[in-house]
């Protein structure tokens, strides 16, 4: 049998502490499980898979930076907007 390291931060080791005991089995038993419960998974066509990689690296579908560059409404929430004089 393989072994693995897996690194956990503390909260989602916690959390599958709790899940190993509600299911009444060791840690490596339940991570063992999850393993399998994953291969059980149909796996998807490397077109589907190469069509989502594609999808989500295309810059033109990310609009996290949008309320960054637009300067318009980049500090919308944080103060009420006035026009501002130059020194």
């Amino acid at each position: 049998m393989s072994q693995v390291t897996i690194y956990l931060e503390e909260e989602t080791l916690a959390l599958a502490k709790a899940a190993a005991a509600r299911a009444k089995m060791s840690l490596s038993k339940w991570f063992a499980q999850f393993a399998e419960a994953e291969k059980a998974k149909p796996l998807r066509s490397w077109d589907e898979v190469y069509s989502e990689m594609e999808r989500l690296g295309d810059p033109r579908n990310d609009t996290s930076l949008d309320l960054l560059l637009d300067q318009k409404t980049r500090y919308a929430d944080l103060a009420p907007q006035r026009d501002l004089e130059p020194f």
